[in-house]
Formats: structure tokens, C-alpha cells, sequence
């Protein structure tokens, strides 16, 4: 009875390395057990981003920032050249970066589609905010941070923030963004 426990698990091992996936039946109709997904970023886990600025990322019509902004890890560093960067109506800028070849398992589909195989950096209430919703919610009232400068277009640079996947749009940030620091 105990090698029929031991192959089984064998089996399980197995059929785990060969990509079958959770919960689904082996040959036998068996179910296998539920195992946690790999978080792309936590090989990139770093333990010093403010918090506090989620205090400053507007909700919108979700019940909190961080239900519109799905939170993969809380703190992540990247590196890769700032391509290009636009005001957004939120206050925010919307940084395009190109993610050095370590860092291309944090890009999904829509990174690849509309963001252009690039992953979003977004550092809030940089700019005007003319958003009504952010504007009600009062999240960069008396608050401005100030990550980015025009000299940094084009520049490889080093950028820690959290690694989300914006709900409303399904690509990949690092949004609230604590630092970009030229390298």
C-alpha cells in the first residue's frame, strides 16, 4: 500500500513538471491537488516602496485603488530605457519602458498589443489633475510627486514600484511608482 501512495505521488510530481495544470484529472480521473501560481516578479521582490502612496491612486468605480489595480507583488524593482511618457487625464504620467531581458516575463498580452511590448511605469499626481472622478476623490490634493524629467527620455534607468495589472485595461504596471533612477 505505501508504494501505491509513493507512485501516485510520483505520478502527481510528474504530471506537475510536464505543465498539467491545477485541478485538472489525470488518466486515471484522479484530481490533483491545488497548488499556489508562480508570481512572475517575485524573483524582483524588494522591500522599499512607499506605501503610502497608495494613499494618492484614485479608485474610479472600483471599491478601492487596489481593487482597480490587481496587486501581483507590493514592491518590485525593474530596469530597461524610458521610450516614451504622456500626461493622463488622472494626474498620473504614463511612462512607457523598455524592460531589459530579465524582466520580459512581467509583460502580458495586452503589454504586448496595446502598450506595444512595453511595461507601463506610472508615477501619480505629477500633473494637473482634470479627471472628475480623481478630482472628487481628492487623492493628489496638497500631495505632487515629481519622478519624472524630459532628461530622462531615452535614459536606462532603475524604477521600483508595485506590480499590478490595471483592471480596467489589463496590461502590466508598476503603478503607484516609489523611484526612476537614471543608471
Amino acid at each position: 500500500m505505501g508504494r501505491a501512495v509513493v507512485g501516485r505521488g510520483v505520478l502527481v510530481l510528474c504530471l506537475c513538471a510536464l505543465g498539467y495544470g491545477v485541478g485538472e484529472a489525470s488518466s486515471t480521473g484522479a484530481r490533483m491537488s491545488a497548488a499556489a501560481p508562480q508570481n512572475p516578479a517575485s524573483a524582483f521582490h524588494v522591500d522599499t516602496c512607499d506605501a503610502s502612496l497608495w494613499n494618492h491612486v484614485y479608485h474610479g468605480i472600483f471599491p478601492t485603488a487596489k481593487d482597480r489595480l490587481k496587486v501581483f507583488d507590493p514592491c518590485i524593482a525593474v530596469t530597461g530605457t524610458i521610450e516614451v511618457a504622456r500626461p493622463e487625464a488622472d494626474g498620473d504620467r504614463h511612462i512607457l519602458l523598455r524592460v531589459d531581458p530579465q524582466f520580459s516575463k512581467l509583460l502580458n498580452a495586452k503589454n504586448m498589443t496595446a502598450e506595444k511590448g512595453f511595461l507601463v511605469i506610472e508615477p501619480v499626481c505629477e500633473l494637473k489633475v482634470t479627471q472628475p472622478d480623481t478630482i472628487k476623490e481628492g487623492v493628489c490634493k496638497s500631495f505632487h510627486q515629481n519622478l519624472y524629467a524630459a532628461k530622462l527620455h531615452g535614459k536606462h534607468v532603475s524604477v521600483i514600484g508595485a506590480y499590478i495589472e490595471d483592471q480596467e485595461h489589463g496590461w502590466r504596471e508598476l503603478h503607484p511608482v516609489t523611484s526612476i533612477t537614471p543608471n
